[in-house]
C-alpha cells in the first residue's frame, strides 16, 4: 500500500510519464521531418519536470510522492534492467568497462578537487563536488555529507550543480555520442562513466535507444554506472578520512546499495530461465518486453521527479566559480572517456 501523502506527487510523476509517452507517439504519427525527429519520453519527461520545478517547490504536498519516484521507483527501474542480460553478459561487459571506470573516476576525483580548490571553494564543498562528479551524483553527495558534517547550503549547492550538469548531459550526450561512435556499447560505456546520477545515465541511454532504435546502450551504460557506484564503498570513506586528518568530522559508513544486489540477482534469474526454457521461449520473451516497458515508465517518472528538484537559485550561495570547476571537471571526464573508448 502506498501512503496517502505520497499519492499527489506520485500521480504527478506518473502523469508526466504518460504524457511524455503520448507526446512521443503523437509526434511519431506526424509526417517528416517532424515525425522523424529523434524524440524520447525521457527527454519530454525531463523538460516537463523542469517546467514544474517552481510549482513543485511551492507545494510541499507533492514532495513525498516525488521523493518516492526519484528514490525507490528509480531503484526498482534500475534493478529490472538486470533481466535484460545474463550473468555471462554482465561479466563480459563488466570486464570491458572496468579499466574505463577506474581511469575516469580517478581523473574526475583529482581534477574536481584541484579545480574546486583553485576556485576558492571551502574544503567540504570541494569534496562534495568531487564525490558527486566522479562517483555517483546526488547519492554520493548525500552519503559523504554526514561524515563531513557539511552544512545544508553546501549540500544544496553541490546537488544543484550536479543536477544541472547531469540533466544537460542527459539531453546533449546521446546526440553527440551517436556521431562519435558506431556501437551502442561504446556509447553506453561513455554515458555510464561521464554522466553523474544513475537516473541521468539510464535516461540518456534510454533516450539513445528510443531515438535511434539502438539496442544495447542501456545495458552497457547501466553496467558501467553500477560499477562506478560500487566505488562509493572505498572512495567516500577515503575522502572523509582525508578531510578528518585536518578537520574534526564524523564517520562515513557506506553499504552496498540493495538495488545493485537486485540487479545482479535478476541477471541470475535471466540466466536461469534462459537455460531452463531457452532464450527463444515466446511467453518468457513477452514477459521481458512487458518488464522493459514498466522500467521505461519508471525511469520517466524518476527523471521528471528529479528535474523538479533543480532550483538555479541555490547556485547563488557560494558564487559561480565552484560551479564552473564542476562543469570543467565533467567536461574533462567526458573527454577522457571518449578518448579511452
Amino acid at each position: 500500500m502506498i501512503a496517502s501523502n505520497k499519492l499527489p506527487g506520485l500521480l504527478i510523476a506518473l502523469g508526466i510519464a504518460v504524457g511524455a509517452w503520448l507526446v512521443v507517439r503523437l509526434v511519431g504519427m506526424l509526417p517528416p521531418p517532424v515525425g522523424s525527429l529523434p524524440l524520447s519520453m525521457m527527454l519530454v519527461a525531463i523538460l516537463a519536470g523542469l517546467v514544474l520545478a517552481g510549482p513543485a517547490n511551492r507545494r510541499p504536498a507533492w514532495k513525498p510522492g516525488l521523493d518516492l519516484a526519484r528514490g525507490p521507483v528509480l531503484k526498482i527501474a534500475v534493478a529490472l534492467i538486470g533481466l535484460r542480460l545474463s550473468l555471462a553478459d554482465l561479466g563480459q561487459l563488466g570486464a570491458q568497462a572496468l579499466p574505463l571506470v577506474l581511469i575516469v573516476v580517478l581523473v574526475g576525483l583529482g581534477v574536481t578537487l584541484l579545480l574546486a580548490r583553485l576556485a576558492g571553494a571551502a574544503p567540504r564543498l570541494g569534496i562534495l563536488l568531487a564525490a558527486g562528479t566522479s562517483i555517483c551524483g546526488a547519492s554520493a553527495i548525500a552519503a559523504t555529507a554526514p561524515g563531513l558534517k557539511a552544512r545544508s547550503d553546501e549540500i544544496c549547492y553541490a546537488i544543484a550543480c550536479i543536477a544541472l550538469i547531469g540533466l544537460t548531459a542527459t539531453v546533449l550526450y546521446p546526440w553527440a555520442l551517436n556521431h562519435l561512435f558506431d556501437t551502442p556499447e561504446q556509447i553506453g560505456f561513455v554515458m555510464g562513466v561521464a554522466i553523474h546520477d544513475t537516473a541521468q545515465v539510464t535516461a540518456a541511454a534510454a533516450l539513445h535507444e528510443q531515438a535511434w532504435n539502438s539496442e544495447g546502450t542501456l545495458v552497457a551504460a547501466t553496467v558501467a554506472k553500477l560499477m562506478r557506484n560500487a566505488g562509493m564503498l572505498i572512495l567516500i570513506p577515503g575522502l572523509v578520512w582525508a578531510y578528518s586528518r585536518r578537520h574534526e568530522a564524523g564517520s562515513a559508513k557506506v553499504s552496498l546499495p540493495l538495488f545493485i544486489v537486485a540487479f545482479i540477482v535478476l541477471s541470475g534469474v535471466r540466466s536461469g530461465v534462459d537455460a531452463l526454457l531457452g532464450p527463444d521461449h515466446a511467453l518468457w520473451n513477452q514477459l521481458l518486453v512487458a518488464v522493459a516497458q514498466v522500467s521505461m515508465f519508471a525511469f520517466a517518472m524518476a527523471m521528471a521527479a528529479l528535474a523538479t528538484t533543480v532550483q538555479p537559485s541555490e547556485l547563488k550561495a557560494h558564487g559561480w566559480k565552484p560551479a564552473v570547476a564542476a562543469v570543467t571537471s565533467a567536461a574533462v571526464m567526458f573527454g577522457v572517456a571518449v578518448w579511452w573508448v
